[in-house]
């Protein structure tokens, strides 16, 4: 589980190293509509705005390139089926269209978080945290932290991989392997608390004063605007249904 985690965190920041366009459509405005999307469908109190919104969704995830729906359809199952095992009473009590209901508006909202990762990279996705106007501190602490471990993981799988290449013991009970599991985190500890001093070494000599800035740019394009329209058009339909 642990390893699972890690990878996830692992491929936030990977979405930055591999080759990618920047989105046509403002990363901010992209964030709003996710965001109402998911609010909308967890106050929807019936299925017909649920399953349109999941429709559309997976309409957009044909779209997407096969290792970008790879990785979508790979984080969907763990969370649907720790939903249902959570709403299986529901079930004995008489109500089985509650969990339907619940695990399909969990399926709805990774759905559109997960496409939205593959839409925007991580440093679109920190930008627009400026744009709505969210704490410098907040934007700084989330996206260093994620970075962080991100180096750290990778540093401790290194040095996990070098042991077991140098090791001679075969048995997983040896308790070799345990004092070294110790050893590899005392190391990982103390690389972390050279790199945080370095980190704040670095910022005062380039005298940071607690603004998160965003340098990119983007223009105004006909596609803004007409996804701008999905917003009211949503709002509606939702009153509608």
């Amino acid at each position: 589980m642990t390893d699972r985690i890690l990878r996830l965190i692992s491929g936030i920041i990977d979405n930055d190293t591999r080759y990618r366009k920047d989105s046509k459509v403002l990363p901010v405005l992209r964030m709003l509509v996710s965001i109402l999307a998911i609010i909308l469908c967890a106050c929807s109190s019936n299925a017909i705005f649920v399953i349109t919104v999941l429709a559309v969704e997976l309409m957009h995830l044909a779209f997407l390139p096969t290792h970008s729906m790879t990785r979508v359809l790979k984080r969907l199952p763990l969370p649907v089926i720790f939903t249902m095992i959570i709403m299986l009473p529901a079930v004995f009590l008489g109500n089985p269209r509650t969990m339907l209901t619940v695990t399909m508006k969990v399926l709805v909202s990774i759905l559109i978080l997960a496409i939205m990762n593959e839409d925007l990279s991580w440093k679109e996705i920190t930008g627009s945290f400026s744009q709505l106007h969210l704490p410098d501190v907040f934007t700084m602490t989330l996206d260093m932290t994620v970075r962080f471990l991100t180096i750290l993981s990778r540093l401790c799988q290194t040095i996990h991989e070098a042991y077991i290449l140098r090791a001679v013991s075969v048995h997983r009970q040896d308790k070799s392997r345990m004092q070294a599991a110790g050893g590899i985190l005392g190391t990982v500890f103390l690389k972390s608390s050279r790199m945080s001093e370095e980190t704040t070494e670095a910022m005062e000599c380039r005298c940071f004063n607690g603004t998160y800035r965003n340098f990119t740019r983007h223009k105004l394009s006909v596609y803004d605007i007409l996804y701008a329209c999905i917003i009211p058009l949503m709002i509606v339909f939702f009153i509608i249904t």
